[in-house]
């Protein structure tokens, strides 16, 4: 993973630290898991790491107390945002090393700049997955699409502090775009769908599982106000299509 980290401490004070606090805690529950009272070094005693309690529903108070929270930044909103996209790595739908990269660029409680570095990476990616594509990489192309998507719903996230900014049915429509084109190269394709109500049409997404015809149950999955159906993919499509067919809106 090439991040420059030098660049990374310049840009956001604290990152050591955090990285450092990390480090230290990873270390300590590894090395109390390991090491017993019977395989510890002669003279060495091992001290039980102790057990911190954990509320179920923290409130923004605990949450704003928890270090491990603030990734690259110190602005909890844009370390939560980041993290929310780091987590669709395992699931394709992002990367690790393109994720730190671009909040690296990023200032600080500046919505500007977290719009214009993450339309950057996902143009990049965009444009990786077309010169895939055009080579006739086909699996390279769907999963570089599958990543710009997410960065272009990444992008536009904090632009709904004004719902009239004209960047947000933009940059909505470049996550849709992108999206669309990985699933021509899925297998099978999933469909786009167009469903009647009120005079109008809602946008939906149709995935089978596999090329059978055999009846199963269908799950509909809806997201909120701030979420996106092509983001829906990203963790609850890879585990629902094992059984049911899905239809994200």
């Amino acid at each position: 993973m090439n991040v420059d980290m030098r660049r990374c401490n310049k840009a956001k004070p604290g990152v050591y630290t955090g990285i450092v606090a990390a480090c230290v805690i990873v270390s300590v529950a590894m090395f109390s898991g390991c090491i017993g009272e019977e395989t510890a070094t002669p003279g060495v005693s091992a001290t039980p790491t102790p057990t911190v309690s954990l509320k179920t529903d923290p409130d923004s108070a605990t949450i704003a107390k928890t270090p491990w929270t603030k990734i690259i930044f110190q602005d909890g909103f844009f370390s939560f945002q980041l993290q929310r996209t780091l987590g669709c790595t395992y699931y394709g739908g992002a990367d690790v090393e393109e994720c730190l990269s671009t909040a690296c660029r990023i200032e600080d409680w500046d919505f500007e700049s977290w719009y214009e570095e993450w339309t950057l990476t996902a143009d990049r990616v965009c444009g990786i997955a077309d010169e895939c594509l055009a080579d006739g990489n086909n699996v390279s192309a769907r999963e570089a699409y599958l990543r710009a998507s997410n960065y272009c719903r990444t992008a536009e996230f904090f632009l709904h502090g004004d719902p009239a900014d004209p960047r947000i049915l933009e940059t909505w429509g470049k996550c849709r775009n992108c999206f669309i084109k990985a699933g021509r190269l899925s297998s099978p394709p999933f469909e786009v769908v167009e469903i009647p109500y009120e005079g109008t049409t809602l946008p939906e997404y149709f995935f089978r599982v596999g090329d059978s015809d055999t009846p199963r149950p269908t799950l509909i999955l809806q997201t909120g106000y701030d979420g996106t159906s092509e983001e829906l993919y990203n963790g609850q499509e890879l585990k629902c299509l094992r059984e049911y067919r899905l239809n994200l809106k």
